[in-house]
């Protein structure tokens, strides 16, 4: 079951709605509150992106190659290619005597509208560094590199790092690995369905995974405490100006930690609490999330007003129309219920 998480209004009347899910689980595992059903399938997409990064810290890579606190950030990326944002990975790239050919990321037109604007123009050439999944790509070439693993079939679901990474994949989400269901993403590698529930709680062991159960996490606490203080020292890097999961992190000081996932998807980590949220709008759209989110955090009394201001004004949910009137809003229509 979905519910109508947000409405869009024309005048005073409600002219289209976002249905979807939030669920909010504790370190435990727990469903604790949700709007919506807990159990609804979804894939994981660019929010599994800190748990993909675990086997390049605890392999050694990140140290062996000097990766900085600012290049882990960028390999749980959806990064929007600013120039300055792609030459950080091709610095990357250059510690592992790499060239960008060796990302099988494949080529995707920059977010950022200013540098979309030159590949468009032929001013810049169309790069693979360019894709917002390339800083995670060039993390796993170093996990490959240092481990002698092939570098060439490193997208490959049968290959020993994405079965690695499958492992802890499937230890956070508490699902076994032969249960998820794995699809090639955008960029070309595995990605992971499960239930909602199940990215809630794993972002509650991200919030606080020395607290979450062995076997779901705990394992892994050092990398990552590792990862999201990443995160949260470079919110910049993970996406970029004006993206919602960069606003989030840098306007809560890393209270709130976030990461967006492909078709509406939005994964959270409050580590003061230890609790993780999943919230998905069914018709894959951005332009709820943002409202959304902020109403999820406002509910569980997990974000201050000021903030809450801070992220509504970079977060515009205004409709306004080609003279720039004011004509409607995107706003929340949801309750979450304790569980």
């Amino acid at each position: 079951m979905a519910v109508v998480l947000a409405e869009v209004t024309r005048g005073d009347r409600v002219e289209s709605v976002h249905h979807g899910v939030v669920v909010v689980a504790d370190v435990a595992g727990n469903v604790v509150a949700a709007a919506g059903d807990p159990e609804r399938f979804a894939f994981f997409r660019s929010s599994a992106k800190p748990f993909q990064a675990v086997p390049m810290v605890e392999s050694g890579a990140a140290d062996a190659f000097g990766f900085t606190e600012a290049e882990l950030a960028f390999c749980c990326s959806s990064h929007s290619a600013e120039p300055a944002q792609q030459a950080q990975v091709r610095a990357m790239l250059e510690k592992l005597g790499l060239g960008e050919d060796a990302l099988r990321c494949g080529i995707a037109p920059p977010y950022d509208e200013d540098e979309a604007a030159r590949v468009a123009a032929g001013l810049v050439p169309p790069s693979p560094v360019q894709c917002d999944c390339s800083g995670k790509h060039t993390g796993m070439l170093a996990a490959c590199r240092h481990l002698g693993y092939p570098l060439d079939s490193y997208l490959d679901a049968a290959h020993p790092l994405q079965r690695a990474i499958l492992g802890v994949v499937a230890e956070v989400l508490r699902v076994p690995a032969a249960e998820i269901a794995l699809a090639p993403d955008g960029c070309s590698l595995p990605t992971f369905g499960a239930p909602l529930r199940a990215f809630a709680a794993a972002y509650a062991a991200f919030a606080a995974p020395d607290r979450a159960p062995a076997g779901h996490g705990r394992e892994h606490a050092p990398a990552l405490d590792r990862l999201r203080a990443a995160m949260v020292a470079h919110p910049q890097n993970i996406a970029g100006q004006g993206e919602l999961d960069s606003d989030l992190m840098e306007v809560t000081g890393g209270r709130v930690v976030a990461k967006l996932g492909a078709e509406g998807l939005l994964c959270l980590a409050i580590p003061g609490r230890g609790l993780g949220i999943a919230l998905r709008v069914l018709d894959g759209s951005e332009r709820a999330r943002g409202v959304v989110a902020l109403a999820a955090l406002e509910q569980l009394g997990l974000i201050e007003p000021g903030e809450a201001n801070a992220l509504r004004e970079r977060q515009s949910p205004a409709v306004d129309n080609f003279n720039g009137w004011h004509v409607g809003e995107v706003r929340p229509a949801f309750r979450l219920d304790a569980a």
